[in-house]
């Protein structure tokens, strides 16, 4: 049966030093793809081990297999991730129980029930989502452009450099523009 559920990548994960290295990618994406989203016992050989939220049962050759990568390959690229702190590793010597560090905060609770919600409350949520990014974004750089009314043009610029404006529609990106530029008019 194919599992229908699914994990969240975040836009910060294009400054994350492993986003240079295909193979670091790979296998951080393949991690967190592995990664149980709720607690179970796992059978490996005949013991049974409790795996928590965000880990999963590794194998080298396992991992080779499906990545279609060498071991060793595997093996440099998991201590990487070990030592970037992007996951932990808790070895015996028949497996190794990895764990996705901060895996909450990635995969929030909300993939519960996600197959359930229709489409209509996506888009309700979407809807809700752009306003309230929208009208974080209006009222900072209001702020920011009544305490310096002659820097609006630097003020808006910095905003559309930021990945919160890059969420807007176009459309929300244009109200919000010339939403601030107004504030500019009634200043002066």
């Amino acid at each position: 049966m194919e599992d229908k559920s699914y994990i969240k990548l975040f836009r910060k994960l294009l400054n994350s030093p492993i986003f240079e290295n295909e193979k670091a990618l790979k296998i951080w994406i393949w991690c967190l793809l592995k990664a149980t989203h709720k607690e179970r016992l796992q059978l490996v050989g005949q013991q049974e081990v409790t795996l928590q939220k965000g880990q999963f049962v590794f194998g080298r050759k396992r991992a080779s297999e499906e990545l279609k990568m060498s071991e060793s390959t595997i093996y440099k690229y998991i201590k990487l991730l070990e030592k970037l702190q992007m996951i932990s590793i808790n070895s015996n010597n028949k497996f190794s129980v990895i764990t996705v560090e901060k895996w909450e905060e990635y995969q929030v609770e909300e993939l519960k029930d996600n197959n359930k919600v229709t489409t209509k409350e996506q888009q309700s949520n979407t809807n809700k989502n752009v306003k309230n990014i929208y009208l974080y974004l209006y009222n900072k750089y209001k702020k920011q452009i009544e305490e310096q009314p002659n820097r609006v043009v630097q003020i808006i610029s910095r905003m559309k450099e930021t990945t919160d404006y890059e969420m807007l529609t176009l459309e929300e990106q244009d109200k919000l523009f010339y939403d601030l530029m107004s504030i500019d008019k009634k200043i002066k």
